[in-house]
């Protein structure tokens, strides 16, 4: 796995030079209506590494809500391939999941996004989601969807990959106190402002950058859930 605080340190010591991360994936990566004025994880991301980095840094959000692998596939060269990246974070699983397409299949799709991100002189990142609210989600789809989250935790073994875990970090929470965890949540199946930035503290600390700053109208919210995930997380 590639050594990402020797990325960052290369990336503040060339402020003369542009570096792109791309954030690829569907509705939970997209920036939409729904957000309401609220920034998202990809928005908390961008905000932080311009920060601790430099503006040299330029996040891009390439989400578009409902799609699966094969539509990243399909979409990559216009979508990824034509910035240039120097790095791409990528969240995708969910559609995949609930439209009947089989693990093996999603893994050789996943597998592609990366090497060819790879070919392409990007560092691929892959993302597992946050956990849905599977009370409220279609029968069986639990059992289905924690196999497409390990098959990131294995793809970024056998390849070599940094990954962001957000399932592992918040699974305990919901398996412990369901009602509670509710409160990150927008739907069964996406969060809402308070999960964004959790989702975005939690990448920044994967990926190795400082803590993000909570705004005063979320902190005592965020302060209080982020109890609720370390004490659950024990």
């Amino acid at each position: 796995m590639q050594d990402l605080s020797r990325i960052f340190d290369k990336w503040r010591n060339e402020q003369e030079k542009s570096f792109r991360i791309i954030a690829f994936g569907s509705s939970n990566t997209e920036l939409s209506w729904w957000s309401k004025g609220r920034h998202n994880w990809v928005d908390w991301l961008y905000i932080n590494a311009r920060a601790a980095i430099g503006r040299n840094v330029v996040v891009i959000n390439q989400g578009i809500s409902g799609e699966t692998t094969r539509q990243l596939l399909d979409r990559i060269n216009r979508d990824v391939l034509s910035f240039q990246p120097s790095m791409v974070i990528i969240t995708i699983g969910g559609n995949d999941s609930m439209k009947g397409m089989t693990l093996a299949q999603y893994i050789e799709n996943l597998r592609r996004i990366c090497l060819i991100i790879r070919e392409n002189d990007g560092l691929p990142v892959l993302q597992t989601y946050y956990c849905p609210v599977y009370d409220e989600g279609p029968e069986g789809f639990e059992a289905l969807f924690s196999q497409f989250v390990q098959a990131n935790r294995d793809l970024s073994k056998e390849l070599g990959l940094p990954l962001i875990d957000q399932y592992k970090i918040l699974e305990p929470f919901y398996k412990n106190n369901k009602e509670e965890y509710k409160k990150i949540m927008r739907d069964w199946i996406h969060v809402n402002y308070l999960g964004n930035f959790i989702m975005g503290l939690n990448a920044s600390r994967a990926l190795g950058l400082p803590d993000l700053e909570i705004p005063e109208d979320i902190e005592h919210d965020i302060k209080y859930l982020l109890g609720r995930i370390q004490e659950y997380g024990k």
